[in-house]
């Protein structure tokens, strides 16, 4: 029988570490993706598509192995609607606008804005799964947010265009994950978390490479070692964070994971700063970041109707 989600003082400790590991895994692809560009020539926004796709099939088939039972015959199973929803909102959407943002803003500026998923995520939940809806704390707190971005992104003097263009596709990805995550509550019970994850990262990475057909022969021609090493350490990336982070999702409610997406823009920020040349903790960007992270502290706390929050036990 599902039993109710318990209280966040009583997560296990592997709550906590597998949370920690999916932050500051996803915030080293911030720095290790944009230093990638220059390093393997990857110029074109059709080669960074090539490059995604790659990265996700591969990462697909890292964690096929693991999944159990028949993948075929749990996936037939699973409800279409909400399998396909996952596939594209978690890797071919998602990544189209992370790409791009990433292509022409900052690392640091992705990194915080992911932090808006939990927005998307508080707003989709009482539509699909039926759950709470937000109180009027969760309005003025999203309202916060936006001024704490605006800070962020910020610089006198400096030509705001790519930085607003960044804003609204890192935004629009975040958008897109938080319609896969909600929809997985659906799909996972029961095809499982691992085979979910195996399909979408693999059938999406799939798409974003036959929507970027034209550039293949360009990223294929600056192919070598170090697209190769950083390839394989992106795809490890990917199915290691996606498969722990579905997991999770499968297991508790949205509003308790909701409450742990504040690291992975911390992480995602510090990571970016440190490994990124030329991306330095400007006064905006450091108001903007704790206005931000502070907001998601905040509205984690916030109690609701226990409506949704189940926890399915392994």
């Amino acid at each position: 029988m599902p039993a109710k989600a318990p209280p966040l003082t009583q997560l296990p400790v592997s709550f906590y570490l597998q949370v920690l590991i999916c932050a500051t895994l996803w915030g080293s692809a911030f720095p290790v993706i944009k230093n990638s560009y220059a390093a393997l020539q990857i110029t074109g926004y059709g080669e960074q598509l090539v490059f995604a796709g790659s990265r996700f099939v591969l990462a697909g088939l890292m964690v096929l192995p693991f999944c159990r039972g028949p993948i075929i015959e749990k996936l037939k199973q699973a409800p279409r609607g909400p399998l396909m929803a996952v596939v594209l909102g978690q890797t071919f959407f998602q990544y189209i606008f992370f790409y791009y943002g990433l292509s022409i803003s900052t690392g640091t500026l992705g990194a915080l804005l992911v932090g808006s998923g939990s927005f998307w995520w508080m707003l989709l939940a009482p539509m699909i799964l039926k759950t709470a809806p937000p109180q009027r704390i969760h309005w003025i707190l999203l309202g916060v947010c936006s001024i704490g971005i605006a800070c962020a992104i910020y610089q006198p003097g400096a030509d705001l265009k790519n930085a607003g263009l960044g804003t609204l596709a890192f935004l629009a990805a975040s958008g897109s994950g938080a319609v896969a995550a909600t929809f997985l509550k659906k799909v996972a019970p029961v095809a499982g978390s691992r085979c979910t994850t195996a399909f979408s990262l693999s059938l999406g990475g799939l798409m974003l490479l036959l929507i970027s057909a034209s550039a293949w022969s360009s990223y294929i021609a600056h192919f070598n070692l170090t697209t190769l090493l950083v390839t394989l350490y992106l795809a490890a990336l990917s199915a290691t964070a996606f498969t722990l982070w579905n997991r999770l999702i499968e297991l508790y409610s949205v509003n308790v994971l909701s409450t742990f997406r504040f690291l992975i823009p911390l992480m995602g920020v510090i990571e970016s700063t440190l490994f990124i040349p030329g991306e330095n903790l400007r006064p905006g960007l450091i108001i903007g970041a704790l206005i931000v992270v502070t907001s998601l502290i905040i509205i984690s706390q916030v109690k609701e109707a226990p409506v949704e929050g189940r926890c399915i036990r392994p």
